[in-house]
């Protein structure tokens, strides 16, 4: 294996790694977001603030793991349009 592959293959072991950590880091926050609006519902309106927070949270590590697929997708393209 040359090293242009095996840096390429360790490249896209480490977004893989990623991707997955921001997975469960959106599920996380999904989870803690679904347990404010529910004690929200419950007359706790202390939680409001708190769940905007979480709602913009969710919405920037949606678009970090976006950019990561995108990433990993063109990482993976890459090889074919050398060739």
């Amino acid at each position: 294996m040359s090293k242009k592959t095996t840096a390429r293959a360790a490249a896209n072991a480490r977004a893989q790694v990623s991707l997955t950590s921001s997975t469960a880091r959106i599920e996380q926050v999904r989870t803690t977001l679904c347990q404010a609006a529910r004690l929200i519902t419950q007359g706790e309106t202390w939680m409001l603030p708190y769940l905007k927070r979480l709602k913009a949270e969710l919405d920037r590590l949606e678009d970090d793991q976006d950019l990561l697929l995108q990433a990993q997708e063109i990482a993976n393209a890459a090889p074919r349009r050398a060739a």
